[in-house]
């Protein structure tokens, strides 16, 4: 394994450098936390999507005039946070070259979804 640092040639189990006593491994394992961390906050973007979107179907045909309740808020104030989703997953993709159509797609949508919440809300008043 060679050394990032300096480029001394080194053991294949070796945890620093001989060299320079850079450790070898640091960056590897900060890449696999943030990694893992990134999917874990994938999975429960995910998970909250379709459990808001399961809730949501619920509440609309099993409350008689929802949109005049309270529920109407809740629905609101989830979707306020649903919006976040699309933008959270864009930035765990991990492929550059897709990466920037992903944010530019998942910005839109956010806003259309912030803009729809928003209008209701104000129109109910």
């Amino acid at each position: 394994m060679n050394c990032q640092k300096c480029k001394t040639e080194n053991e294949q189990n070796a945890l620093f450098c001989k060299n320079c006593g850079t450790n070898l491994y640091s960056k590897q394992v900060s890449n696999n936390s943030r990694n893992k961390t990134m999917d874990i906050l994938v999975f429960i973007s995910i998970t909250y999507w379709f459990a808001m979107d399961f809730l949501n179907l619920i509440i609309r045909n099993f409350i008689n005039n929802w949109y005049d309740s309270p529920f109407k808020y809740f629905q609101i104030g989830t979707n306020l946070i649903y919006a976040a989703i699309p933008v959270l997953i864009a930035l765990s993709i991990r492929v550059k070259g897709l990466k920037i159509p992903a944010i530019i797609f998942a910005g839109l949508t956010s806003l259309y979804i912030l803009y729809t919440n928003i209008e209701r809300l104000i129109g109910s008043f």
